[in-house]
């Protein structure tokens, strides 16, 4: 049997409206009795969207950024959430990020997700998605329940 491969440490700098995003998609998550974390949500949204949309999003970000005029965003990063994704995960959002390079947008793995994040109208639309994903792919224990896990010999 092969082993699993390691999975990729991936980190995104987000901006304030990123981190809102975020925070309204996890009380509307939990409110749906989902048991979520932010990097699980990251996790899952990465995972679910498939490239076309992830590539649809960003272009409608990059849009607006073209609109406006100055810089990009008006406030400075405010979080840098990080997540362990499978490779195959970092090549999908690479491979969009190399298709937005060919069309002339500039744009890196946190431009598309903090796409796809903004992309979220209705997180009670994603439950039951979201329910899925954690069936298939349960969350790693954080915090004190990693380590009591850890001091027992078990991962």
């Amino acid at each position: 049997m092969k082993p699993a491969a390691a999975p990729v440490k991936v980190s995104f700098s987000f901006y304030p409206s990123d981190m809102r995003a975020l925070s309204a998609l996890l009380l509307t998550l939990r409110r749906a009795d989902l048991p979520v974390r932010g990097g699980t949500v990251l996790r899952a949204l990465i995972y679910l969207t498939p490239p076309m949309e992830m590539f649809a999003h960003s272009v409608l970000l990059a849009a607006q950024y073209g609109q406006k005029n100055g810089p990009r965003e008006d406030d400075n990063i405010a979080g840098h959430p990080t997540v362990d994704l499978p490779k195959s995960q970092v090549q999908k959002v690479d491979q969009v990020v190399a298709e937005l390079a060919d069309k002339g947008i500039t744009a890196n793995r946190a431009f598309v997700v903090r796409a796809m994040l903004r992309a979220v109208r209705d997180g009670t639309a994603l439950a039951p998605a979201m329910q899925k994903f954690l069936t298939d792919f349960p969350a790693k224990p954080s915090g004190r329940a990693a380590l009591k896990a850890k001091q027992h010999g078990r991962r």
